[in-house]
């Protein structure tokens, strides 16, 4: 997995010509001695990761072998962007184990050790991670090709924006809006593009750089396995779930960044993960960081703010691609069921947001064709609103019915007064799934208690009406209390 960001270290240094057979056992000898693991081994090279430690994260270690010249790079394999001399640290223990090596005359194992000539560790020449490394993940290679054109669309989106005026730490809502970002009330009444647009718009430009590292090492660690189109149907029609499963559980609220889209990329490596395809040491080192890192960003979307239903809605899509997308990787010869692979996935996502979608409560739309295609949630709540008001003193006149003899009065409550608090139950029960702030819906919990009250209070009247009984006097009082503290909380 070549991650171009990670951190490394890297040595070089000569051998002497012919020595090349006892150097591969030196190296055998080391890396027993260190307890790490040897992974691949050829005539020319050997790939191997440290053991995991407090000190070592599972580093991996190449060591590439000429006729004369020696290179060893320890690299981080987890999402660090400073190794804290770790692998310096690696290197320098894997020299140690090769010199007390070669001053032995013993037979280690199957390793018959014989007199070596010394190396010329003097001659080491030393790299560490350069400024134009990290400028390699920007550039878009064959085996690296949708990672930086994403990186700088999503870049480019956000500099347009602050130069149309959007406050680049904490921008407006109108201004979010306006550049695509998700919200119920539009998207659900004729602006289905905003799911995918939402996934280029960022909440600020700490939004933004979070975003961009978290999809800079997935990316260039999970799209040269899998190849540059799994990888972006992989992060469209992931982004795409996210944007549903948002829109499904968030009833008021703004919907944008590419976090989604990104969980969807770690989804699908966590699932080739679980699977052979990958050798098992890789597995073991980078299921510790793919667990930490996702279970850290999933408990922190429980915080205010954070989007914490895209954020599964993608991991648990991405899930699942990548076990599909697992069995087109182990039919790579076979291009007819790779293109089946990504055309279902692409079909099956969109069509599964879409059934989710019908599902989601949209109560503007009754109302579209009588207001306009102008009308939100907001104009929606003042005109149930006002129908509540009318309810209410249409349902309060049996306070004028005094003289009304017992059967009218039973009459008029059940045909009158029951009816309208019953209308009004279903107005406030309604507006509970309008797209409005959160507030707005706490009042309207209140109301909803208020209408309860009226219902239980009516129909004790009528109780004591039909059994002309003093018994539900004191009920009675109890709720009329109610019933005032209640409103005092709903005006105040």
């Amino acid at each position: 997995m070549n991650n171009k960001l990670l951190p490394h270290y890297t040595i070089e240094f000569d051998i002497n010509q012919g020595d090349k057979p006892n150097f591969f056992k030196s190296i055998e000898f080391a890396f027993k001695q260190l307890h790490w693991d040897i992974i691949s081994s050829s005539e020319d090279k050997i790939e191997g990761h440290t053991s995991l430690s407090l000190s070592s994260w599972g580093e991996s270690i190449t060591i590439k072998i000429s006729d004369t010249k020696v290179t060893i790079e320890s690299k981080c394999v987890g999402n660090q962007l400073f190794d804290w001399g770790k692998n310096k640290k690696n290197i320098e223990s894997l020299l140690e184990q090769i010199k007390h090596y070669e001053q032995c005359a013993f037979e280690v194992g199957d390793i018959e050790v014989i007199e070596t000539p010394k190396n010329n560790f003097d001659s080491i020449s030393k790299k560490k991670s350069s400024f134009k490394d990290y400028l390699q993940v920007f550039i878009p290679t064959k085996d690296y090709f949708f990672t930086p054109i994403l990186i700088f669309f999503n870049i480019l989106v956000f500099v347009v924006m602050a130069i149309d005026g959007m406050n680049i730490i904490s921008p407006a809502s109108e201004d979010l809006v306006k550049w695509g970002a998700n919200e119920r009330s539009l998207t659900l009444n004729g602006e289905l593009w905003r799911l995918f647009s939402c996934v280029f718009i960022h909440i600020g430009i700490i939004h933004l750089i979070m975003n961009l590292y978290a999809l800079i090492f997935i990316g260039s660690i999970l799209e040269p396995i899998i190849g540059k189109y799994k990888f972006i149907i992989g992060y469209l029609i992931s982004g795409f779930i996210a944007s549903t499963a948002s829109l499904w559980w968030n009833t008021f609220s703004l919907s944008a960044g590419a976090s989604g889209a990104i969980f969807g990329l770690f989804g699908i490596f966590l699932a080739l993960l679980t699977t052979n395809y990958l050798d098992k040491t890789t597995r073991k080192s980078m299921l510790t960081y793919i667990f930490i890192y996702i279970g850290l960003n999933l408990m922190n979307g429980f915080q205010d703010g954070i989007d914490a239903a895209a954020h599964l809605g993608g991991l648990l899509s991405g899930f699942i691609f990548g076990y599909a997308f697992y069995y087109g990787l182990i039919n790579k010869e076979s291009q007819v069921i790779n293109n089946w692979i990504l055309s279902i996935i692409s079909f099956l996502g969109i069509a599964c947001s879409f059934l989710v979608l019908q599902k989601i409560p949209n109560p503007i739309q009754k109302y579209k064709n009588e207001y306009g295609q102008e009308i939100n949630y907001f104009d929606v709540y003042e005109i149930k609103m006002k129908d509540f008001e009318l309810n209410e003193n249409l349902a309060l006149e049996i306070q004028n019915k005094a003289g009304y003899s017992k059967e009218e009065m039973l009459h008029y409550i059940e045909n009158h007064t029951l009816y309208y608090w019953t209308e009004n139950l279903k107005i406030v029960k309604e507006i509970e799934k309008f797209s409005i702030p959160k507030e707005t819906l706490e009042r309207n919990e209140m109301i909803k208690k208020y209408v309860l009250l009226r219902l239980k209070q009516t129909k004790l009247i009528r109780e004591k009406i039909k059994s002309e009984s003093d018994k539900f006097d004191k009920s009675i009082l109890e709720t009329n209390q109610e019933i005032d503290n209640i409103i005092e909380s709903i005006v105040n």
